[in-house]
């Protein structure tokens, strides 16, 4: 079709306030070298995380979207009881079906969880009810027959269970010993979104800051606090970027993900990729106010983007512009700020690329800003003047 080969690109430049939006085990906010300089870092999960709650996006996956659970075993045992505790029966009859598949049970006490965590359409759960209701009296006196036709038909419903769009997006890794009933499926869906680590366009130092908290009902004579600790946090100029492939996510929409002789079995056609559209304008949209939570009731850092440029390309290959950054960008005396600076260097750096490697298939920019029309250089003309007006040219 005239539509194929087209991937769409994200590029942001987000400062935050003082904050701690994503923590590694010690509790301090994450990061990374880049360009030989210490970085302030936001991991893609939190990004794409924090991506999933917002606005439209947190709208379609409300109807539509995909649970991660290992409590699949309890919660079909739960609707085939119709109670909040089932009996351990009906739990023992389902695992068994779930382990005669290749999907082993936790070795935690309860053995009521399965020991990989499941990512499944909202719609799997009801459908997989159904297919234990339908022969439940020969399946709980565990007739041979009975719990393979259960097995096999499970192994279907968890093999279709994809058809949402955060698993379009994201992808499914679900690993089944290739030896077992379960395993002859291809579980896996091939994310049709790239997300990169957001990185600070300029060198950070931690930061770390003590408080205390006083007992209110300490006796007069007592002073001093009744708790006290130390939280670290960093202010830093984030640069985002993310690549969505439209025809991926078209067929992961459609399940048309089947090849044969080195080719795709089923064409797309024009409905797969309006849904896929649809998509991909909630993840615009969700990706430009998109705002980490992690600590935020300690420091609001509730900031949004001061520049974006979203990219339609067909052919050619994608960039991030994450080089721009190399040498980090930092105020003169010209008492510039970062955002700006990391503006001009994104802007520049996007031209020199154009210069050298010439279009790359590039077919529509469009920007949004905050101030920083001086700053565009050959983007000018890409101005859009607000999100909406840059993702419908984008669309």
């Amino acid at each position: 079709m005239k539509d194929s080969g087209i991937k769409i690109e994200v590029h942001l430049i987000q400062n935050f306030a003082p904050s701690n939006l994503n923590r590694d085990d010690t509790g301090q906010p994450k990061s990374a070298t880049f360009g030989g300089f210490r970085r302030a870092r936001i991991s893609s999960q939190c990004s794409k995380r924090s991506t999933r709650r917002e606005g439209p996006m947190a709208d379609l996956l409300e109807q539509h979207g995909a649970v991660r659970t290992r409590q699949l075993i309890v919660e079909i045992a739960k609707a085939i009881d119709k109670k909040d505790e089932p009996d351990s029966d009906t739990v023992q009859v389902i695992a068994e079906v779930f382990e005669a598949g290749g999907l082993e049970r936790s070795a935690s006490e309860s053995k009521n969880t399965t020991k990989i965590l499941l990512f499944l359409d909202k719609e799997a759960l009801p459908k997989l009810v159904n297919a234990f209701k339908e022969d439940w009296t020969n399946l709980s006196k565990g007739k041979k027959e009975t719990k393979e036709a259960a097995r096999d038909k499970v192994g279907q419903l968890l093999l279709e269970a994809v058809k949402a769009p955060d698993i379009a997006l994201f992808g499914r890794m679900l690993e089944v010993k290739s030896s077992t009933p379960f395993g002859k499926h291809n579980m896996r869906v091939e994310a049709a979104c790239q997300v990169a680590h957001p990185i600070s366009t300029h060198k950070v130092n931690m930061e770390m800051d003590f408080y205390t908290a006083v007992d209110d009902l300490n006796p007069a004579e007592e002073t001093g606090a009744g708790m006290m600790g130390v939280v670290g946090f960093n202010s830093a100029c984030y640069y985002r970027y993310a690549l969505v492939d439209r025809d991926q996510l078209a067929r992961n929409l459609a399940r048309k993900t089947e090849r044969s002789n080195g080719k795709w079995a089923e064409e797309l056609e024009a409905k797969d990729y309006k849904d896929a559209d649809k998509v991909i304008k909630a993840f615009l949209e969700a990706m430009a106010y998109a705002i980490p939570t992690g600590k935020q009731n300690s420091f609001a850092a509730q900031n949004l983007p001061s520049f974006g440029m979203f990219v339609r390309r067909k052919g050619g290959v994608p960039i991030s512009l994450a080089n721009a950054f190399a040498k980090p960008v930092r105020p003169t005396k010209d008492d510039d700020d970062l955002v700006g600076l990391s503006v001009a260097a994104l802007t520049k750096h996007w031209d020199e690329l154009e210069k050298v490697y010439g279009k790359q298939g590039v077919e529509v920019t469009s920007c949004f800003h905050l101030q920083q029309k001086g700053r565009l250089n050959g983007l000018a003309g890409s101005d859009k003047g607000s999100v909406e007006k840059a993702i419908n040219a984008v669309l």
